[in-house]
């Protein structure tokens, strides 16, 4: 299947909370839609010359949220891509509008509150937000990003059991909101 058969659609946009999988489902769904990969945090890390953590201990979450916005201005000119997001992306509008006028299509991968609180220590050690986050602050995290998640994207769907029902999820997602655009431009 090639994504370009899917109206209208130049890239494929995945957002969610940290540890939902936007990732290795990105990874998956890349190859499967024949789509360039790109993880908006190694895009950071490439032009920051320095890691995600070392960015937020040396420059602060405020230099971290600039360079995330011009790296969601120059991925929003890709075509036929597929991009990871980090999780804070949706706290600043402009960077969903980029995508949103270039024509993109954004899955929200939801993983389901309890689900991300088990997620082990050692992976939640290595995103800067999730860094010694108690249970409380993770919660208020997603409790302020869950409506923005929701606002911003074309489609929702849930990966709380394992990757391959989410994959399966999105795909059959996609392949029928593709159906719907297309039904809608004929009429």
């Amino acid at each position: 299947m090639i994504f370009e058969r899917h109206n209208n659609f130049e890239r494929l946009i995945l957002i969610g909370m940290p540890c939902s999988g936007k990732t290795s489902i990105g990874k998956y769904l890349a190859q499967h839609y024949r789509l360039d990969f790109y993880d908006m945090d190694e895009e950071i890390v490439k032009a920051a010359g320095m890691s995600i953590q070392e960015i937020f201990e040396k420059k602060g979450e405020p230099a971290f949220r600039e360079l995330e916005t011009k790296t969601a201005i120059s991925l929003s000119e890709k075509q036929n891509a597929l991009i990871a997001t980090g999780g804070g992306i949706v706290t600043r509008e402009n960077n969903m509008q980029y995508f949103k006028r270039a024509g993109s299509l954004v899955v929200f991968i939801h993983r389901d509150f309890c689900k991300l609180a088990t997620t082990p220590k050692r992976i939640m050690d290595k995103r800067p937000m999730l860094q010694k986050t108690s249970f409380h602050k993770l919660l208020n995290l997603y409790k302020t990003r869950l409506p923005l998640y929701r606002k911003y994207c074309d489609i929702e769907i849930h990966n709380d059991s394992n990757k391959d029902d989410a994959i399966r999820e999105i795909t059959r997602a996609i392949d029928h909101y593709s159906v719907r655009e297309e039904e809608q431009s004929n009429e």
